[in-house]
């Protein structure tokens, strides 16, 4: 995570917090159903904006640092929603956040859902890997080619996933560095 998204997904988590001590303090103070009927509109209002504050918290976590390249979108999505609606973990991010109003419950819940979603990716990455060789392979044959993923278009390289862009960039010969 870069240092923009790092503040982007505390600045998520501190609005959800705050809206979930809101809707905890009112709980306690006032009946349900007076929030529900003279607050109507305020008490709507609060529980409509924690839907959209825990969506999009939830997603930062579930979803950070997943990579997919626009060829296999749709496959991905795919592996991803039917993750997400087997899971059963959706309700239970909604009793964290409505009848508990626990954010470290709402976190935990939202790392197993990564959790989950990662590892059903799995052999999705798996069916997209293939080969790469260098030309340091074809002069020589000691050089192993390198494992690729066209999915996500990265390299597996001492012992982790290495995007394009940085795996180029790190490993240019002398004369495409200086360009």
């Amino acid at each position: 995570m870069n240092g923009t998204q790092v503040r982007e997904t505390a600045r998520l988590r501190e609005e959800l917090a705050k809206l979930l001590t809101t809707l905890k303090n009112n709980r306690e103070n006032v009946s349900l159903d007076i929030l529900k009927t003279k607050y109507k509109k305020a008490y709507d209002s609060l529980c409509s904006e924690i839907r959209r504050r825990a969506s999009d918290y939830a997603a930062e976590i579930a979803l950070d640092g997943i990579r997919i390249h626009k060829d296999y979108l749709d496959e991905a999505v795919s592996i991803v929603n039917e993750t997400i609606g087997c899971s059963g973990i959706l309700k239970q991010l909604s009793k964290a956040a409505f009848s508990h109003q626990d954010i470290a419950e709402f976190e935990t819940l939202a790392g197993m859902l990564r959790k989950k979603i990662l590892a059903d990716l799995e052999s999705f990455y798996a069916r997209h890997l293939a080969l790469y060789i260098t030309q340091e392979c074809l002069d020589n044959p000691e050089v192993p080619p390198l494992l690729y993923c066209v999915a996500t278009h990265c390299f597996w390289q001492d012992g982790k996933w290495i995007p394009l862009e940085l795996y180029r960039k790190n490993n240019a010969h002398p004369q495409e560095k200086s360009a």
